[in-house]
């Protein structure tokens, strides 16, 4: 097993009982984000054609993602903010 660089496979989630639904929401929307860049680097290196296929298939995922969490944060929480 090939040991990890600092901040390779590690999620930044700092939430805990004090932490906000609505800033929950952000920090999962930044890590939603970083997935996504990821994913289109990888495609965008990516020279196997079924490799560069799932790569963009697993960012259009992410991107998904994204737009649920920043439509959540604009109708169910903006109150908090």
């Amino acid at each position: 097993m090939s040991e990890q660089k600092p901040g390779e496979g590690a999620f930044e989630l700092k939430v805990d009982r004090n932490t906000s639904p609505a800033e929950a929401a952000k920090i999962a929307l930044n890590q939603e984000t970083k997935a996504r860049r990821f994913y289109e680097e990888c495609a965008r290196i990516m020279v196997h054609p079924a490799a560069r296929k799932m790569f963009e298939f697993l960012a259009a995922e992410e991107r998904k993602h994204e737009e649920l969490i920043q439509q959540e944060l604009d109708t169910s929480f903006m109150q908090e903010m």
